[in-house]
């Protein structure tokens, strides 16, 4: 799974921040979507990739990978603000550092574990940011606008397509 969500990490980054929509990937037990957020041409854009838990499958796991020409990070924690409200998240692990090849040479991930709830939040959302808390500070991306989508706002959306209509109370 590791070596699939790596070579699906490696495939939207060397893609780069474009307005393309990346195709969801589907097997029979789970589907997994990557997206990249809003980013200026000369900003870090983090790439990151959502599927469904396997052992858990009321829960979302989210890894989270920046790439830098010059440092690591270590990723710490993870806010999505959602129409003014926080949901703030701890990775389940160390940050992954890892050397990639010369265009990309730095890579920095990690991985969160959300409820399958919180889709139930961006379902008639206005306005969603990440903010990724890092050692060298936080970087925030737009996820959404009523102007302007990102690919990962598109791919929770099949996400949230595929939940019951009515949400859990």
């Amino acid at each position: 799974m590791k070596k699939v969500l790596c070579l699906l990490s490696i495939a939207v980054i060397a893609s780069g921040c474009t307005s393309l929509q990346t195709p969801p990937t589907t097997t029979i037990d789970h589907l997994a979507t990557a997206g990249s957020l809003h980013c200026k041409t000369n900003e870090i854009c983090p790439n990151v990739v959502v599927e469904w838990d396997k052992q858990q499958k009321d829960q979302l796991k989210v890894d989270v990978a920046l790439t830098s020409t010059y440092q690591y990070y270590d990723i710490t924690g993870i806010t999505f603000l959602v129409d003014g409200k926080s949901f703030n998240y701890l990775p389940t692990e160390k940050t992954q550092q890892k050397y990639i090849n010369k265009l990309i040479p730095k890579r920095s991930s990690n991985t969160f574990v959300l409820p399958s709830l919180f889709l139930y939040e961006l379902r008639n959302a206005k306005n969603v940011a990440l903010s990724i808390e890092t050692d060298k500070g936080v970087i925030q991306r737009s996820v959404y606008t009523p102007t302007q989508s990102s690919t990962l706002f598109q791919n929770f959306t099949q996400l949230i397509a595929s939940l019951p209509k009515q949400q859990p109370q």
